[in-house]
């Protein structure tokens, strides 16, 4: 029964969730157990039954039928992301024949290689086939049967299907894979889920307990999503009445089960926020081999790299073979530590070559010999030429040498994170799995996953081995096993290979490839290999202890790199990375007092770094009024979701009270930041306004192109070797002269490939015209080595070009959707075939390019900077800084526009840019010039208007058929002065003054103004107060302004002289002298015409003729 508290697992853990069972128990009654029998391959059966996962598979299917929610906890390696998946199949979950299990079994990862490596080895091990009963989709690919039982996907692909289906029916069990990474999108699917499952169980529950699940229920929830308990209640009362509704269309219960390999567990099960009760937490054990851990007696505080090159070094000469894994910052860091390790191979084989016999070889000691002394002693490891090693991370090559500054380093290319544009595309299975044998390649992962590479089932795992700074006891069975097995090694070269995020995928699929003999790979990575991929043959990991990571500033907006000290949990994943193959050390190059005292437990979720406006318009599109009630696993800071709210209210998709407007409606159909939906749908608005516009097709496909650039990081590509210098290199008496050729050549290249591609008005379109000759070039790897281009940066934005031009169109099909948001000018296939016209020069007209201004005007309306005049200082020794100066609106200090951009050339006054970087100073990142009429009209809530004022005089607009005043406006906190601006009348009185003055002056009816010489006064007394006593001026005002009538628009009178001919002769002829009395009845009758006639053809130059 709903109250029955039954043990599973760890009783412990399991008290108390009688409400987390939920129905299961009614469900389990009436269903019999299913079985899903699969025929494995031999291999994979072997491989299987050394992993930990599959002893506990039991344990793990209970919990999951007796709870609707699960917490798996596993290190590395257990094999929980191939295998959960697996147990719930074979149990009936996915089968169409079982109406209780029938929905897909939901998988999500946080990146898209681990989608596609988990679904192929899944496919496989079931004997599935790929794509039809396992189905995987990620960004840019999706391959998904009619039949499918498994489907594997990103987690903003799952975040997206919430938002179209929020009780996701399609589902009976959704698994969030490495939920302790705390991305975005994953926190947010489990407020969300833990949500959904209470739904689903509302659909689902007999009316017995009726009364007891309207008690439980969140009044938050019901306000969630109305739509929800409108069906449950329908459903009810069809239940009611005796109808029998049939299985297939029962709600059944929703299973979620949180899978991670370090989870912060207490942000899921305390309190009460997530989960009313806590869900049981089932630990796997490791399948990992003993690692020695091994700290620093010192921890180096700036030269850390220069410590990890040692470190590889020594080990490389004195311990037994096996590959070294070493972790720095940033692709910067990464290639610097290659270079230097790769010369240094060079230089042990050319020493071994010169005395002409084999680099000398370390003996194995014996077991009373065979102590850790001598890997402590790797930390005192002095080069053989006696120069110390003393180069710095903030030392720099002089300017004329170096291609990038620091200014510049590392800003847009280290990231580890991927875009945050996810997209769930439905229109068919149009991509393919992609280049044929490209997923074969990644067969070392896959085996890393499966554990082929596994320990020996006989040897039992051993817990990591900590030592402290004095190196382990000399009992240490680890060291014994480790070195036992060779009697002496030989010194060979080193096969040095970088690994991070923005590293092509045939670079990253290196570090998989089979090594000579007498080779040791090294590989130098970021936090890339923590987790994503499993390199095989590891055996030492040299942990620097330190992470880059991008912070976010929501008061400022400013974003900052920051290298910092990693989480213990993190340092348990590097360490982890050593035990996969064999026993392995790791050596952590900081000490175990900094690692104990100074090391947080677990990284902070990404919630807390990032911009959270997309959240926030996400929930309001979901009816969820006040966010700050969402119960997320961290809930964001306060000041984030109001600079959050306030930036949708600058773009325009919420109004004053924070509701959604009609276009925050069609904002959210877009799956990407509320900045680039809303600039391509001011494009979408701006061309509805231009009809018969022949080039209207390529202006949308530069707006996309455009909003892809400012989506992914800057693809012009400056090499960062060489960027850092040590004191070898300095006091070399011969320099590396092809090395400073080469540089120089590629400084040349990359200067050129600017220049060639630059649109002096926007960053955006001058990347927007080089990924356009990209697509265009028959050879794309090779145009971006001649251009200077990051050929994995431009094949993405490539990618995410046609998936925003394809969503432009699913979105414009929406019947609900606002038509002014809707594409009218032509279809897909014709923007292309615009978009895909070659071009020497940038292809834009001067008008095309305001309007993309415009577009990305409105998309950052509040990141706008003005220029400052004066000469630029460096802070440090007083230097000057070849840089344009300016004002940001939301930060006080000053910002730069860096020399490389595009718009640096011609510095405009005003400027919008997407990001502002800190780095030695903060740099502007994306700018685009914009004119000061377009931030009175796109950034309208920035601005502080003044009284109208007198001087000019109102006017009457016969476009607008409006009366306006000029006010005096000011932007932002700054209170920049922008030119005067006419704004709508709001006084009734003065509207009405200023729309008679315009008709008399004949600005409203053109034939007026060939008679103003016969006029008793000028028109322009009807503005004077001391007029307004005068009988022609009040009988005039009287009669546009009376019986709650106003008349103050060329509608208006159109519509009073429909209904009245001779309403307001009288009053207009008294403004005209007695002697033309006798002709104003000609007059009269061409007002009459003039005023039914549209604004062209009544303001053709024709004169009255003057009686």
């Amino acid at each position: 029964m709903l109250g029955q508290d039954t043990s599973v697992g760890d009783p412990k853990n399991n008290s108390n969730i009688e409400n987390n069972q939920g129905d299961c128990s009614l469900v389990r009654d009436l269903t019999a157990p299913t079985v899903v029998h699969v025929s494995r391959p031999k291999e994979v059966e072997k491989q299987r039954k050394d992993l930990p996962i599959v002893m506990m598979e039991q344990e793990i299917m209970e919990a999951i039928n007796e709870n609707i929610s699960v917490i798996i906890c596993g290190e590395t390696g257990c094999g929980k992301t191939t295998q959960v998946p697996q147990f719930l199949y074979e149990a009936g979950f996915g089968s169409n024949n079982i109406n209780t299990r029938g929905g897909i079994i939901g998988v999500t990862q946080p990146r898209r290689v681990a989608v596609l490596a988990t679904a192929k080895r899944v496919a496989f091990e079931l004997g599935l086939r790929l794509g039809k009963e396992v189905g995987f989709q990620v960004r840019h690919d999706r391959r998904v049967g009619e039949n499918c039982s498994i489907k594997f996907m990103t987690d903003g692909i799952l975040l997206r299907e919430v938002q179209s289906d929020f009780l996701l029916k399609r589902y009976s069990v959704i698994i969030l894979d490495e939920a302790h990474e705390r991305s975005l999108n994953t926190d947010i699917l489990i407020g969300m889920l833990s949500r959904v499952i209470q739904e689903r169980r509302l659909n689902r529950i007999s009316l017995i307990f009726h009364f007891y699940i309207k008690k439980f229920v969140f009044t938050f929830f019901l306000n969630l999503h109305p739509f929800c308990q409108r069906e449950y209640e329908e459903q009810q009362k069809r239940i009611l009445s005796g109808e029998t509704i049939e299985p297939d269309k029962k709600m059944y219960p929703l299973k979620i089960v949180l899978m991670s390999a370090t989870l912060r567990v207490e942000d899921f099960v305390s309190g009460k926020r997530i989960f009313r009760n806590p869900p049981p937490v089932i630990e796997v054990p490791t399948r990992q081999y003993p690692v020695t851990v091994h700290f620093s007696k010192r921890t180096e505080i700036i030269d850390y790299v220069g410590q990890a090159f040692k470190k590889v070094l020594s080990i490389h000469k004195k311990l037994p073979p096996g590959g070294i894994l070493v972790f720095v910052t940033g692709q910067r860091e990464v290639e610097y530590l290659c270079q230097r390790l790769r010369r240094a191979s060079r230089q042990i084989v050319e020493d071994a070559v010169k005395i002409n016999e084999p680099v000398p070889i370390s003996e194995e000691k014996s077991e009373e010999e065979n102590d850790m002394k001598e890997i402590a002693e790797a930390f005192e490891f002095q080069r053989n030429s006696g120069h110390d090693i003393t180069e710095r991370f903030n030392s720099y090559m002089e300017e004329e040498h170096v291609v990038l500054s620091e200014d510049e380093s590392d800003v847009s290319y280290d990231s580890e994170e991927e875009s945050d544009l996810e997209f769930d595309n439905d229109d068919g299975n149009e991509s393919k799995l992609g280049v044929e044998g490209s997923l074969a390649s990644l067969k070392a992962a896959f085996e890393a996953i499966s554990g082929k590479t596994g320990p020996d089932p006989d040897m039992k795992a051993q817990d990591v081995t900590q030592t402290p700074e004095q190196g382990p006891n000399q009992s240490g069975s680890v060291t014994k096993q480790s070195m036992e097995k060779e009697k002496g090694f030989v010194v060979g070269p080193m096969r040095v290979m970088p690994l991070y995020a923005m590293l092509p995928a045939s670079a990253q699929l290196r570090v998989f490839e089979d090594i000579k003999d007498n080779e040791r790979l090294v590989v130098v990575a970021t936090n890339v290999a923590e987790t994503s991929l499993t390199i095989p043959g590891i055996k030492y990991v040299v942990d620097t202890g330190r992470e880059k990571v991008k912070n976010y500033n929501s008061s400022s907006g400013m974003e900052t790199y920051e290298i910092q000290w990693i989480s213990k949990a993190s340092a348990s994943q590097r360490t982890g990375r050593a035990g996969r193959t064999g026993p392995g050390h790791c050596y952590r190059l900081y000490s175990s007092a900094v690692f104990t005292n100074i090391f947080p437990d677990f990284s902070c979720a990404e919630i807390s770094k990032v911009p959270v406006d997309g959240v926030v318009l996400l929930m309001k599109s979901m009816h969820i009024g006040k966010v700050a009630n969402f119960p997320f696993p961290t809930p964001p800071e306060t000041n984030a979701l109001i600079e959050a709210e306030r930036c949708l209210k600058v773009l325009e998709a919420l109004d004053d009270k924070g509701r959604l407007t009609p276009l925050g409606k069609a904002m959210a159909r877009y799956p990407m930041s509320p900045r680039h939906s809303r600039m391509l749908l001011t494009v979408i608005q701006i061309m509805h306004k231009v009809k018969d516009y022949s080039r209207a097709n390529l202006v949308l496909g530069f707006a996309v192109a455009a909003a892809a650039a400012l989506s992914l990081s800057n693809p012009f590509v400056i090499q960062f070797e060489g960027s850092l210098v040590d004191e070898d290199e300095k006091n070399s008496k011969i320099p590396d002269k092809e090395e400073k050729a080469r540089k120089k050549k590629l400084k040349q290249i990359a200067k050129v490939s600017r220049d060639k591609f630059s649109n002096p008005t926007s960053d955006a379109l001058t990347i927007a015209f080089a990924l356009q000759c990209f697509e265009l070039s028959g050879n794309q790897i090779e145009f971006c080595s001649e251009n200077a281009l990051h050929y994995k940066t431009m094949e993405e934005m490539s990618k995410l070009r046609q998936q925003l031009l394809r969503l432009v169109f699913i979105s414009s099909l929406s019947d609900d959707l606002d038509q002014d948001f809707s594409w009218n000018h032509g279809t897909l296939e014709e923007i292309e075939k615009a978009w895909r016209v070659s071009s020497e020069k940038h292809p834009l007209h001067l008008n095309e390019e305001e309007i993309l201004g415009q577009a990305i005007c409105a998309g950052w309306a509040d990141r706008v900077a003005k220029r400052i005049k004066g000469t630029s200082i460096y802070t440090d020794g007083e230097r000057k800084v070849n840089a344009v100066r300016y004002q940001s609106c939301m930060v006080k200090e000053t910002v730069y526009l860096h020399r490389r951009s595009s718009v640096s050339k011609s510095p405009p006054e005003f400027l919008v840019y997407s990001e502002l970087l800190l780095t030695k100073r903060p740099y502007i990142h994306g700018a685009t010039t914009v004119k000061s009429s377009w931030l009175i009209q796109y950034a309208r809530p920035m601005c502080t208007f003044s009284a109208p004022v007198t001087d000019p005089k109102p006017y009457y607009d016969p476009k607008m058929d409006q009366v306006f005043s000029y006010v005096a406006p000011t932007f932002g906190p700054h209170l920049w002065q922008l030119p005067l601006h006419g704004m709508p009348i709001k006084d009734d009185f003065n509207r009405v003054a200023v729309f008679a003055c315009s008709l008399l002056d004949g600005q409203v009816l053109p034939c007026l103004k060939g008679v103003r010489e016969f006029m008793a006064a000028s028109p322009a007394s009807v503005l004077k107060p001391e007029a307004w006593g005068l009988k022609r001026v009040g009988n005039l005002l009287s009669k546009l302004n009376t019986r709650g009538r106003v008349i103050d628009s060329c509608g208006k009178l159109r519509l009073l002289w429909k209904e009245n001919p001779m309403e307001l002769y009288q009053e207009i002829q008294d403004w005209f002298q007695e002697r033309f009395h006798s002709q104003f009845k000609k007059l009269w009758k061409v007002m009459l015409r003039q005023v039914v006639l549209d604004p062209k053809k009544r303001y053709s130059k024709k004169k009255i003729r003057k009686g």
